[in-house]
C-alpha cells in the first residue's frame, strides 16, 4: 500500500487546508455538474440522450481522438452501467483502443461517475502531487504504468481523508458548495476537488523547507575539478 511519509502528508494537508476556502469555492460549478451527471446517469441512455452527452464531455473533457469516437465512448459508459464493480484497468483499455493512446484521464473521469469513490485522474494532480513526494506520471505513460498510478492515488486518498487534519477543514471546505451538492459528494469527490483547484494556489506558496531540503539533499553534487596550472606566456 502508498502511503507518504508523515513529514510530507503533513505539508499536503497544511496547503490543503490554507487553500480549502477558495479552492472549493472555484471548484463549485464542477461540483453541480458531477452530481447532475451522477444523478441522471441511471435515468437515461447515454447513447441517444444528447443534453447528457453534451455535459458529459464537457465534464470529462472528450477531446482529441477520442472525440471522433464519441458515440462509442458513449456506449461503453451506457453499457458499464451493469457492472457491478467497474474496474479501472477494463474502462481504460476499451477506451484506450478506441484513440490509440492511453486515456487515463477519460476513463477516470468515468469510473467516478459509476463509482463515487474512485480518483480521477487530471494534469492538475499530475503537477500538484509530485511536490509531496508522490511518484511523477509522465504525460504519455504506459497503460500498466497508468493503473499503477491510479492505485497509487487511490491510497494516498484514503491516507489524507483518514487524517484528522481533513476532518478539522470540513466546514471551511464544505461551506463553499450548496448543501444539495455537498450532501451528494463523496469524500473522494472533495479531495479530488480541492485538490486540482488547489494547484494553482499552492504553485504561488513557497516550498515547506523540509522539502525544500530534501530537493537540494537530492541534487548530485557536482564533480570535483582538477586544478588548473597557467602557463605565462613570456
Amino acid at each position: 500500500m502508498y502511503c507518504l511519509e508523515t513529514d510530507r502528508l503533513d505539508c499536503l494537508l497544511r496547503d490543503l487546508d490554507l487553500t480549502a476556502v477558495v479552492a472549493m469555492r472555484r471548484a463549485s460549478p464542477q461540483a453541480s455538474l458531477y452530481v447532475s451527471l451522477r444523478a441522471d446517469l441511471h435515468q437515461v441512455d447515454v447513447r441517444t440522450d444528447e443534453d447528457f452527452q453534451q455535459r458529459l464531455a464537457r465534464y470529462v473533457g472528450l477531446r482529441g481522438k477520442l472525440r471522433l469516437h464519441k458515440q462509442a465512448v458513449f456506449a461503453v459508459l451506457q453499457a458499464y452501467k451493469t457492472v457491478e464493480t467497474p474496474s479501472f484497468a477494463d474502462l481504460l483499455l476499451q477506451l484506450s483502443d478506441l484513440s490509440g493512446q492511453v486515456e487515463k484521464s477519460v476513463a477516470s473521469a468515468l469510473l467516478s461517475l459509476l463509482d463515487p469513490h474512485q480518483p480521477v485522474i487530471d494534469r492538475e494532480l499530475r503537477e500538484l502531487l509530485p511536490r509531496y513526494g508522490f511518484p511523477p506520471l509522465a504525460e504519455a505513460p504506459t497503460f500498466d504504468d497508468s493503473v499503477a498510478w491510479q492505485k497509487a492515488l487511490h491510497e494516498l486518498f484514503a491516507q489524507v481523508i483518514s487524517s484528522q487534519r481533513w476532518a478539522a477543514m470540513e466546514s471551511r471546505r464544505d461551506g463553499q458548495l450548496p448543501e444539495s451538492v455537498c450532501i451528494a459528494l463523496s469524500e473522494v469527490r472533495k479531495l479530488n476537488l480541492l485538490l486540482t483547484h488547489a494547484r494553482r494556489l499552492v504553485a504561488l506558496m513557497p516550498i515547506p523547507r523540509p522539502l525544500a531540503t530534501r530537493s537540494r539533499q537530492a541534487v548530485p553534487a557536482p564533480a570535483p575539478t582538477l586544478p588548473v596550472r597557467l602557463h605565462l606566456c613570456r
